[in-house]
């Protein structure tokens, strides 16, 4: 005989502690029978988070489509030798194929239930990208771009405006056809929220940006006296994180995530290998972090570069994203490489640590003669203000006037515009970017050395290549973190992984 179904309000009172996947596993399949039954998942939401499972419509529908993955997988591989990955690594995503690759005899056998669900979970997602760049498109626009029926875009839009992610207007759409004007569907700036927090030697630096790439917030905390201690600078994460909340009376169930920029090498699973700066080496810092209370989140761990590159690909307009260099100018020197659209990860994920790009004629130029040792702040050091931070001295060494150029400050600048002049011409002949944009706290000297190094690039490149233009990042120097926050605010316009083994 069947047991009756419990409540889902008892369900979570039952809950132990533990971490959050763990948590909402042990309550899926009541929200399961819930959903089957005709509740609305707006109300499942509410109730969880009446209960202290802080989670956006969004996430929810993230977890449930993992878990019945979880549940048709485990179901085909009845007898197999190999267990699936445990739910709790899949809070960032599936596996990837590397990772989880299974061969299956015969076609995949979806249930008639789990396949609708999946194709409109796909379709919803669809629409959602559709808007990501800040387009109001009406639902013929939409119907049109995608191939949808009316029907199928109706259904996808009502859930985006139920989940609060996209907003419905008046406004006629720009360009629309003659006839009665349709109204307009936008994203919801306000809809979902993102954390982002960059970590550098001197400074960690935190942002709340919002669905429409907004700063809503704004914070930074000094660790230069602790930086090589990570159980010091986890806490101060945490602190951030709780003071933009507080400073912004976002409730913590609107932010979908929280993503840390490192400046070093970190691979796919959110462990630091190293980074030179911090003394770091082999620090689980994803772990670190999800198991802590305060940082109920999904947590993503990521090198600074490309979280750089990550908000640059997000602000550019497509056409203009397509094949970049980026410079991250620190206290050392970080890069990303994005070819077609895509930023290029390597083999392990290691792809585009430019600054350990030796300038030497032997290997035992590593110990002094790398690009960032000789293209980072430390040399323009000695010229900054005693009693200013780095940032404001940084700032004010960019807009000295005449009589505080000395000679011996423009020799530096002279010796830095030779440095970053070699370093591009040797990334443009293996690259040949169409663009390059340069970001970080140095990058506000460069229009001091802009047209020497424009005229020794030119001067010098091989006939057939040509000069790129050189930009400087439109987001200051907080690129890292912001673009940390876009790393989190852009999962939620990703679309599942479906490999047809």
């Amino acid at each position: 005989m069947m047991k009756p179904a419990k409540s889902l309000r008892s369900a979570i009172g039952q809950i132990e502690a533990g971490s959050k996947a763990a948590r909402l596993r042990s309550v899926l399949p009541e929200i399961e029978q819930r959903l089957a039954a005709g509740a609305r998942i707006s109300d499942v939401v509410a109730t969880l988070n009446g209960h202290g499972l802080a989670i956006t419509t969004a996430t929810l529908k993230s977890y449930l489509y993992r878990f019945r993955k979880a549940a048709r997988e485990e179901k085909l591989d009845q007898g197999s030798t190999q267990p699936a990955a445990p739910f709790e690594e899949w809070i960032d995503g599936p596996p990837s194929p590397r990772e989880n690759r299974r061969t299956v005899e015969g076609p995949p056998q979806e249930t008639a239930s789990t396949t609708p669900m999946l194709l409109r979970h796909i379709n919803t997602a669809r629409c959602l990208r559709q808007l990501r760049r800040g387009a109001m498109l009406s639902r013929a626009d939409l119907s049109r771009e995608l191939g949808l029926t009316r029907a199928t875009i109706g259904h996808a839009v009502n859930e985006l405006i139920e989940s609060g992610l996209v907003v419905e207007t008046s406004d006629r759409v720009e360009g629309a056809r003659p006839g009665r004007p349709g109204s307009g569907i936008r994203l919801n700036p306000d809809g979902a929220y993102a954390i982002g927090i960059d970590i550098s030697s001197l400074k960690l630096t935190a942002v709340m940006v919002d669905l429409g790439m907004r700063v809503a917030h704004r914070l930074g905390d000094s660790v230069e006296a602790h930086a090589n201690s990570v159980e010091h600078v986890v806490e101060q994460i945490a602190g951030l994180c709780t003071r933009l909340l507080t400073a912004t009376g976002i409730e913590p169930s609107r932010v979908q995530g929280v993503c840390v920029s490192v400046p070093g090498l970190v691979d796919h699973g959110g462990r630091v290998v190293v980074a030179p700066f911090l003394h770091w080496r082999d620090v689980q810092l994803k772990q670190i972090l999800s198991k802590r209370t305060d940082l109920p989140w999904p947590i993503t761990v990521c090198n600074d570069a490309v979280a750089f590159a990550n908000a640059e690909r997000t602000i550019a307009r497509e056409q203009d994203a397509q094949n970049m260099l980026l410079i991250l100018l620190t206290e050392g020197l970080g890069g990303a490489i994005v070819q077609r659209g895509q930023i290029f990860e390597g083999a392990r994920g290691y792809a585009g640590e430019l600054g350990h790009m030796v300038m030497g004629a032997t290997p035992g130029s590593i110990a002094s003669h790398t690009f960032e040792l000789l293209a980072g702040y430390d040399r323009f050091r000695p010229f900054l203000p005693k009693d200013q931070s780095l940032e404001r001295g940084l700032e004010w060494l960019a807009s000295a006037d005449s009589t505080a150029r000395t000679p011996e400050l423009e020799k530096t600048f002279d010796e830095w515009a030779d440095v970053l002049t070699t370093g591009i011409l040797n990334l443009v002949y293996v690259l040949d970017p169409e663009k390059i944009v340069l970001g970080g706290p140095l990058s506000m000297l460069f229009p001091r050395v802009e047209q020497r190094v424009k005229r020794a690039l030119a001067n010098n490149l091989m006939h057939g290549f040509t000069a790129p233009p050189i930009y400087i990042t439109r987001l200051g120097p907080d690129g890292a973190a912001i673009g940390a926050a876009s790393v989190v605010r852009n999962q939620l316009f990703s679309l599942p992984t479906i490999e047809l083994e």
